[in-house]
């Protein structure tokens, strides 16, 4: 996780004021004495109790504070926040103090205040028509351009976080910025990443459309359009885009981008064999995957990942089950994928995914021998190996009792 003092400059900037007692803490703040600084902040809410600047002064401090005592650190940024939603509750128009709060809940990756945080902006922003504070409560000429900045900011660093329902609560939030900042191709873009992201493919549409509309020059949206015609099976509008964008005056970056899709997309699609399937494409999604989750999403890994690489899957989504297993008490997550049952010699009726504390995931196979004995295997990179034979497991549930059974989930 990112350390609370980087962001805690960028504050102390936006708060800055010609006043003595805060370029004293403001110094001692950046040397991190933090001791001093709180001695000095006492003896300024003692001389001017209502100055405004000692709310994201307090915050800033608590934040200091948090970097370096672990054993409070939540509790002290709970503190820090506490305090600068008093500010924001006195003095709702100063845009500093929400902006510094959604940034401090990003780094901390507190996603529900980050989308608490703007969402409240976009709001007060219609309430007070626009007119925002800045330090020392003086008017903003520029707070269009800070919120706009910030929004397409804290929108991204959602987008990054890389949860599902974390984007899902963020949506209503992107479609109330690209509605308030709809001549903002930055803005329009983000709310289709994060609406494609959770395979809302037709709201991602309408965003990169409205977004193409207004910069016809810009490659980005058109990519995306493309990108999405092409998985919903249009190729034949896909290739126009990526072709007008190959040809057109776009950026050499988008080019290439625009000449790997047309490559791809002419590229005849290939059937995979079983065996490649169980024993080559399952073992790489077990390296590349991260998160469980993941790998409950059959049609993705079964057949959007395959058709993205002009592959087909030789099993329909609905051959295949998919199990969350409960966990014991110390066990790795495990996901198991049951297949129909095999016809040929040695492929598989079940996989187990299980994770390896260390961001992916190992595969443990149940496969059928040519001496009628159920075997269970493993992969690693093209290597095989296997376990020994157990007795056939009825469902997914018998399948990792086995695999206990055998110390296989240590």
């Amino acid at each position: 996780m990112k350390k609370l003092l980087a962001f805690v400059f960028l504050t102390v900037t936006l708060a800055l004021a010609a006043d003595n007692y805060q370029i004293s803490f403001n110094a001692c703040l950046s040397d991190g004495k933090l001791q001093a600084a709180d001695s000095i902040l006492d003896e300024w809410s003692r001389a001017t109790p209502t100055d405004p600047e000692l709310f994201p002064a307090r915050f800033n401090l608590l934040l200091n504070r948090a970097t370096s005592d672990a054993t409070r650190r939540d509790s002290l940024v709970d503190c820090a926040f506490a305090e600068i939603d008093r500010g924001i509750a006195v003095y709702p128009d100063r845009i500093d103090f929400r902006l510094c709060k959604a940034e401090a809940a990003s780094v901390e990756g507190r996603w529900s205040a980050v989308i608490e945080a703007v969402d409240g902006m976009l709001d007060h922003d219609v309430e007070n028509g626009g007119h925002w504070l800045g330090m020392g409560n003086t008017s903003l000429t520029n707070a269009a351009t800070l919120l706009a900045d910030a929004v397409f900011e804290r929108l991204g660093d959602i987008y990054s976080s890389d949860s599902r329902t974390v984007v899902n609560s963020a949506l209503s939030t992107a479609d109330k910025a690209a509605k308030r900042f709809g001549n903002d191709v930055r803005i329009l873009n983000m709310a289709g990443n994060l609406n494609f992201g959770v395979a809302n493919n037709d709201a991602a549409l309408r965003y990169f459309e409205e977004a193409a509309l207004i910069a016809p020059d810009d490659a980005i949206p058109l990519t995306n359009i493309g990108y999405i015609k092409y998985q919903q099976g249009d190729s034949v509008k896909a290739l126009e885009i990526f072709r007008k964008i190959e040809t057109g005056d776009y950026d050499e970056e988008s080019r290439n981008i625009a000449r790997q899709m047309i490559a791809q997309i002419t590229t005849p699609v290939q059937n995979m064999p079983e065996y490649f399937y169980f024993f080559r494409y399952m073992p790489q999604i077990a390296e590349q995957v991260t998160s469980a989750a993941s790998l409950l999403d059959i049609k993705m890994i079964n057949s959007q990942i395959p058709s993205s690489n002009k592959l087909h899957s030789p099993f329909a989504d609905t051959d295949i089950k998919v199990d969350d297993i409960p966990q014991l008490d110390g066990e790795p997550k495990v996901v198991v994928w049951t297949f129909p049952m095999p016809k040929k010699i040695p492929m598989c009726r079940y996989i187990a995914f299980v994770a390896d504390g260390k961001g992916k995931h190992k595969i443990l196979t149940l496969e059928k021998s040519l001496e009628d004995y159920w075997i269970v295997g493993t992969m690693k990179g093209t290597e095989h190996s296997n376990f020994g034979d157990v007795p056939y497991p009825d469902d997914a549930a018998a399948f990792v009792e086995a695999l206990r059974k055998k110390k296989l989930l240590k």
